[in-house]
């Protein structure tokens, strides 16, 4: 076999920097269609129901997480996998359609709370918008599964395409809907933006199920679902909590902030977490790169790889955040051309120290579980998230915008950041004991 020039993870980490550098234009240039086709009021609660983003991918409950390492540990081991991808993605549709159910029923109680802040928007509205949104989400973490696969194999740089490609043909719809001459521009604005990033992956999905069927099937037992869900709910509880640590602002946002410091808070976090963006796509690169060396007791590449990446994580968000206290006045004005929106330039630099805690933290969370080792996530997660929900709820309503991100860098700070790089250490450190010789 002929090696390859470039190593499979840096071109995994090439593409997902090049679809991210895409997304985050994207993303940007869409700010600015909607604000203008929306108007500031719109514009927020636009934002309010694109954040839910991270609370709906909880709907495949675990299970693209948990096959995505089943599959590096099986490649590993030069054994096939085609059964485990089967029988994952048959509970996976499941688990999707009861949730679209539950989310159906529970709209007309929910949405009416998350948009409280829109009088002018009536119940049905809310309510209609709400269970759309979510819906699409649903079909987007489905689909989500798709490109664990790809990564599991390897093949991360497809994974990293598609959402660009997603992205650009939802960017495309948002100018259509926002140039026409719809009523109804805010709920056509969402459909257009997120269905192409439901229904591309989904139909991947399916190609990648299909084509596996025939022999898949075969293998696939009782005994290798229970393995996969066991692994799945583990993974899925410590992303509930994760989410409780990381998803919560937009919660306390919704009952406390009025649209225009939506706005605000919206505008500066989409700027400067592009950063933080590029980092974590090349982490989820590594993510097959770690649980494959770990599998085979290659502690040196583990090593090697977190020194590497932590210098270049922390100085380049170190650079960018600086220049973003100069930059953000001009980002926001190309945005929102016609709207007097001032982010202060404490609250950026809060950003910034936040999202240094986010890189340390994110590295060593990601070796941890690349090794399907959640239990000092176990510890630290509950504990982040009691920390996170209460000093956000509590600091929002004095401080602001500034309790928001003051909430969540608190959060990090008392137990992520050093007891997560303590257990990767302690693991280490076991690798090194298990290797010597016995006299």
């Amino acid at each position: 076999m002929i090696k390859p020039i470039v190593p499979r993870h840096l071109l995994v980490a090439a593409s997902a920097w090049a679809s991210r550098i895409v997304m985050a234009f994207v993303q940007l240039a869409s700010i600015r269609v909607l604000m203008s086709g929306l108007g500031i009021e719109q514009y927020a609660a636009y934002a309010l129901l694109a954040a839910l983003m991270g609370w709906f991918m909880l709907a495949d409950f675990g299970i693209g997480l948990s096959l995505q390492n089943h599959i590096s540990e099986r490649r590993s081991k030069t054994e096939q996998y085609d059964d485990y991808i089967i029988l994952a993605v048959a509970m996976a549709a499941i688990l999707l359609i009861l949730t679209i159910i539950a989310l159906y029923f529970s709209s007309p109680y929910i949405a009416p709370i998350y948009l409280k802040q829109f009088p002018l928007l009536t119940t049905i509205e809310k309510t209609r918008l709400f269970f759309i949104t979510g819906a699409l989400f649903i079909c987007a973490a489905l689909g989500g599964i798709s490109y664990k696969i790809w990564y599991a194999e390897q093949r991360g740089y497809f994974s990293n395409v598609l959402p660009a490609i997603s992205s650009v043909v939802g960017y495309v719809g948002i100018v259509a809907v926002n140039s026409s001459t719809l009523t109804d521009k805010l709920l056509y604005s969402l459909v257009a933006f997120l269905a192409p990033s439901a229904v591309l992956p989904l139909g991947v999905l399916v190609v990648q199920v299909w084509r596996r069927f025939r022999d898949g099937i075969k293998e696939a037992t009782f005994e290798i679902a229970i393995k996969i869900l066991k692994r799945a709910t583990n993974f899925w509880l410590l992303t509930l909590m994760t989410s409780l640590s990381l998803q919560i602002d937009y919660l306390v946002i919704s009952q406390f902030l009025k649209p225009a410091d939506i706005v605000v808070y919206n505008l500066s976090t989409r700027i400067s977490w592009f950063i933080l963006f590029i980092y974590i796509s090349a982490l989820t690169a590594l993510w097959p790169v770690f649980s494959e060396a770990i599998a085979q007791g290659n502690w040196v590449v583990v090593r090697r790889l977190t020194r590497k990446y932590l210098e270049i994580g922390l100085g380049f968000t170190l650079i960018c955040s600086l220049l973003l206290v100069w930059l953000m006045p001009m980002a926001v004005q190309v945005l929102a051309p016609n709207e007097t929106i001032v982010i202060p330039v404490m609250f950026i630099l809060l950003l910034g120290i936040y999202q240094l805690l986010r890189v340390w933290t994110d590295t060593f969370a990601m070796i941890l579980q690349s090794m399907s080792e959640l239990k000092p996530l176990w510890i630290a997660g509950p504990i982040q998230a009691f920390l996170s929900v209460v000093s956000q709820w509590y600091l929002a309503q004095s401080l602001g915008l500034y309790g928001i991100i003051l909430g969540n860098t608190l959060s990090f700070a008392l137990t992520s950041s050093w007891l997560l790089p303590l257990a990767v250490n302690a693991h280490y450190k076991k690798h090194v004991a298990s290797q010597k010789p016995i006299l």
